[in-house]
């Protein structure tokens, strides 16, 4: 398969009328997002409520991620960017009206969450694959920043204002808001062209399962690929699990209340746009795989502090929060402009389908055991973990010859 080719002068403008376009959506699911959070907190006050929503939201991922990218793959991206925002419009319009006549119950949330999430799955394929076609390849590095960027705005911003705004406009306001900017973003993104990847005239027609078995064929073949993926799946397995324990480190450990906890998420948000524009502006080193360990040592570091620290440390645990921050996009930000670079245009949506589905499916299996686990040996020993882990999991990568040679090897597969 080829590919039309969209980076022309002047890529700049198109990328950043997408990125805004995409900002302006993810704000506007975020203040809904904590209006609804906090909707149930109050209404239901249960944490096996929020757990429910949690599991609905990671199921469409880890299910069907593979078949999404793969659908992704044989359409325009555009296409499936413009129609997740319009989901999300529509989902919160649904919403808006069962508030409003006073109707609105849990299960309509959960329903509405199922969908926006396999929305998501669309959403976040399409856009990382229509990000190397608007990009220059030895721009994608910095690029990556600017998503990691966004989503530490949307970390410290969004909490306070989605509360400001249930205060003054009540949840159908807000719910009001994201019909606003669903719509808006995607109006945004029919002015942008991103071209359905071409097939050449001699390819022979496959279905979508053949797709898909070609492109599980692609990961497999690639060594570094593949060694890639068991990363992500064993720190989802372990980071995912230690932030949802962090309300409990903060209340039984550091003995603070709701204002601590948000002075470490303030703490993680603050740092991670830090991060991120230190990536944007330095690039990262030629070598991307190179700026992802050290981004993984500063995880396994700033994990390590948070697990020992004493119960009269809270600003060392708050100082760590943030430091994770900082190494997060220096971590994340690599590994998706490698990605972005290196797998061909028409297979990335399978691939990062493929990932994202066996990272995912780690999360419910950390959580069942970080449980247990924390019961018996304390809170801190699941960060513990975490940290240990990452730090000793560095030097391995660095001596694999799979992971020395990632970029090499992928030229060969091209």
């Amino acid at each position: 398969m080829q590919e039309q080719s969209t980076i022309q002068a002047p890529w700049k403008w198109r990328f950043g009328l997408f990125w805004v376009s995409q900002t302006i959506a993810r704000f506007g699911g975020a203040f809904s997002g904590f209006a609804l959070v906090w909707w149930v907190t109050k209404t239901y006050g249960t944490a096996t409520a929020l757990a429910a929503g949690t599991l609905i939201t990671l199921l469409p991922g880890i299910v069907l991620g593979p078949l999404i990218g793969t659908i992704v793959d044989r359409n325009s991206r555009r296409f499936f960017i413009v129609m997740s925002n319009l989901v999300y419009a529509l989902s919160a319009a649904i919403l808006f009206g069962l508030s409003y006549y006073g109707l609105l119950q849990l299960w309509h949330l959960y329903v509405v969450m199922f969908v926006n999430s396999l929305a998501g799955q669309f959403h976040s394929m399409a856009t990382n694959a229509a990000t190397a076609q608007l990009v220059p390849e030895d721009q994608l590095q910095r690029v990556s920043g600017l998503g990691q960027l966004r989503e530490g705005a949307v970390s410290i911003i969004a909490p306070p204002a989605g509360a400001l705004l249930l205060e003054y406009m009540h949840l159908d306001g807000v719910l009001f808001l994201e019909i606003c900017t669903g719509v808006a973003a995607a109006m945004m993104m029919l002015s942008i062209v991103i071209p359905k990847p071409t097939i050449a005239a001699d390819a022979p027609k496959l279905s979508v399962l053949a797709d898909l078995r070609a492109g599980l064929r692609y990961v497999v073949s690639w060594q570094g690929l593949m060694v890639l993926m068991l990363v992500s799946m064993l720190l989802n397995l372990l980071f995912y699990p230690a932030f949802s324990l962090l309300p409990l480190l903060v209340k039984n450990h550091f003995h603070g209340g709701a204002l601590q906890l948000a002075w470490f998420e303030m703490a993680f948000g603050i740092g991670m746009i830090s991060g991120s524009v230190v990536l944007s502006v330095w690039g990262g080193f030629k070598m991307r795989i190179h700026t992802m360990l050290l981004g993984l040592v500063g995880m396994g570091i700033s994990m390590t502090i948070l697990a020992t620290a004493s119960e009269t440390g809270l600003y060392i645990g708050i100082a760590a929060m943030a430091l994770f921050g900082v190494v997060q996009p220096i971590a994340n930000g690599p590994l998706f402009a490698i990605l972005q670079s290196t797998v061909p245009k028409e297979m990335q949506g399978r691939v990062f389908g493929l990932m994202g589905s066996s990272a995912g499916a780690m999360a419910p299996i950390g959580l069942l055991l970080a449980g247990p686990a924390s019961d018996k040996f304390g809170l801190q020993i699941w960060f513990l973990a975490a940290g240990v882990v990452s730090l000793v999991m560095v030097p391995v990568l660095w001596f694999l010859p799979a992971m020395r040679n990632f970029e090499r090897d992928a030229t060969k597969l091209q």
